[in-house]
């Protein structure tokens, strides 16, 4: 291994100094280098996940410290980057103090060309730890999806995805990556959409998951198309720099595998019953959002979770896909349709039952109310609006039913899938029993794909329209801060592109 003498600073990252002469000049050939930045994610009170990609087979190394020049180092420890993960690697660092700012640095070591040691560049990042359940301060957090969707890829124009700039001005504590972080389904040629607001795309190297030149039954292949995706949006230097300095809680959507699917299904839609190879779809797209996703899985291929950030915020993650039924099915009592499953939203309404917090943050990959899919292959939310009932109104029902029945306060959805920014007030008795339901749910998005236009919501769950918005990449950013009544408000509006409210869009709720 060659022997590091001293760490230098230059341009937001940590350079190892080589000692001069330790590695033969004939044997430098294709030097692993450290590829996509770095990533945190899962922060909690205690600990985080650290996240990677080396060019080749590595071992991946991190030292965290609580001061920036890293004089006393807390933490170090080291990942195998494999194949098996496209070279990337994630570590898991505890025994944290709360609320507290760290840095980490990565750098991956390995056997290089011609059997040479090679040591990466180091790599700084940032993030600060999750209060405890006692601990209260003012917690602030953005919540986005939908990044290179429709041919609108990384912009030629701007050197890529400049949304992420606006982000990272506003610090929050951490980012809620929605779903559809790729477009597993869409290309990326130079030649961007057409019309109004099209432009000239930094190209990607990669076919849709579903065009015909991809056999589904190669499953190299398959994985393949998804790694180009994740690489091409990874490769964005504003993401890039985003993640450097701020925590993700990573969920997945649809076309992180491909538009509108089930993960338990045979087959993805009547068009393509006959077409072979569709689990591997599902089984490498999971896998792949799972090496590209710094994440704390409470158990191998679960998804739904939740975080605690202090006294006042709990975060509770949802996965509408692994557990659905065909969307295509009719929503009826014989049918008894799922899309979250009754584990999950037993879970879910155990956890608002029991949790101390005061804002109940959930994040659903799905809206409530807002019309996706089609009546040729279903429904893909849970509205049932039109004359097709192929959607998932009885579960979500029920899911407020049980709701209800818990008396919750203070209860948020945040969402995204639809391309437009909405904001919504449920006021519903829906456990019939007098006392009546209300939440809010933020609908955000696209940041960066095809921009959609708001439209009629499903009355079913009492639903009432605050603000709409549509033709812009926007972003939710949620602020939960005590104000001068006292009490601590939760505070959100929806954020352009160029990082600045909307108008109409300000919302202040006062806990119950």
């Amino acid at each position: 291994m060659r022997s590091i003498r001293g760490i230098s600073w230059l341009g937001g990252m940590v350079v190892a100094i080589v000692a001069a002469g330790s590695v033969p000049t004939e044997s430098v050939v294709e030097p692993l280098v450290l590829t996509h930045g770095v990533a945190s994610g899962d922060v909690t009170p205690s600990s985080a996940v650290i996240w990677a990609r080396a060019s080749g087979e590595a071992q991946m190394h991190v030292e965290i410290a609580v001061d920036a020049g890293f004089e006393g180092v807390k933490s170090s420890r080291s990942a195998a980057a494999t194949e098996s993960t496209d070279f990337t690697a994630q570590i898991k660092v505890e025994g944290l103090e709360a609320d507290t700012r760290y840095w980490y640095r990565v750098w991956f070591a390995g056997a290089g060309a011609r059997g040479r040691s090679d040591v990466t560049s180091q790599m700084v990042g940032t993030f600060k730890t999750a209060p405890d359940a006692s601990g209260s301060r003012p917690i602030s957090f953005t919540v986005g999806a939908d990044v290179g969707g429709q041919r609108f890829c990384r912009n030629a124009a701007t050197g890529g995805y400049t949304i992420f700039a606006a982000m990272a001005a506003l610090a929050p504590d951490f980012f809620i990556a929605n779903g559809d972080m790729i477009y597993a389904d869409g290309d990326c040629p130079a030649a961007g959409p057409d019309g109004p607001g099209g432009w000239e795309n930094i190209p990607g190297d990669f076919p849709g998951i579903g065009d015909a030149s991809v056999d589904w039954t190669n499953t190299q292949q398959v994985r393949d198309v998804y790694l180009r995706h994740y690489r091409y949006n990874h490769a964005d230097p504003y993401y890039q720099s985003f993640l450097r300095r701020t925590p993700i809680i990573g969920q997945w959507d649809d076309h992180e595998v491909i538009n509108d699917f089930g993960a338990p299904w045979t087959y993805w839609n009547s068009a393509t019953i006959d077409r072979a190879g569709y689990p591997n779809l599902v089984a490498q797209g999971l896998d792949t959002f799972f090496a590209y996703t710094p994440m704390d899985r409470p158990s191998p291929g679960r998804i739904y979770r939740s975080f605690r950030w202090g006294r006042d915020v709990e975060v509770f993650v949802l996965d509408a896909r692994s557990y659905r039924d065909r969307n295509d099915l009719p929503d009826t009592p014989e049918n008894d349709k799922d899309m979250l499953g009754r584990e999950q939203i037993a879970w879910l309404v155990d956890g608002i039952r029991h949790s101390t917090a005061t804002w109940k943050i959930v994040s659903s990959d799905v809206p409530m109310s807002i019309t996706t899919g089609s009546v040729q292959f279903g429904r893909d939310a849970w509205a049932n609006l039109g004359a097709e009932p192929t959607g998932f109104e009885r579960e979500l029902l029920r899911l407020l039913s049980e709701l209800d029945a818990v008396n919750p306060t203070n209860v948020v959805f945040v969402t995204t899938d639809v391309h437009f920014a909405q904001t919504i007030r449920y006021n519903v008795d829906a456990d019939g029993d007098g006392d009546r339901l209300v939440l809010h749910e933020l609908v955000c998005g696209p940041l960066n794909a095809v921009r959609g236009a708001p439209r009629p919501l499903d009355p079913a769950a009492n639903p009432t329209s605050l603000y709409a918005e549509g033709g812009i990449f926007n972003f939710s950013y949620v602020r939960i801060e005590t104000q001068a009544d006292g009490k601590v408000h939760l505070v959100a509006d929806v954020r352009g592109e160029n990082g600045l409210p909307r108008p109409g869009s300000h919302l202040d709720l006062t806990p119950e």
